[in-house]
């Protein structure tokens, strides 16, 4: 009776998942579709890079900030 019941559990839980899985996949929310089509030129590649470059870099400054803030009160020998 309890592999029974252990079964029937784990059949209910894997077939509960696979459901959740699909609809996960099928929503498709926050994957952004790319088009092989669309070639860019030299300019509007590079303003791509900068854009990117730009936006890495002020990440980094505001992820060093906080770090410099947060390990303030921890190490002060450097």
């Amino acid at each position: 009776m309890r592999i029974m019941t252990a079964t029937a559990v784990l059949a209910l839980l894997i077939a509960s998942h696979s459901v959740s899985a699909k609809d996960a996949t099928e929503s498709g929310a926050g994957i952004p579709k790319v088009s092989a089509s669309k070639s860019y030129t030299a300019e509007e590649s590079e303003a791509m890079g900068r854009a990117a470059r730009t936006k890495a870099e002020a990440q980094e400054r505001i992820w060093d900030r906080k770090m410099k803030i947060i390990t303030k009160g921890i190490c002060t020998g450097c």
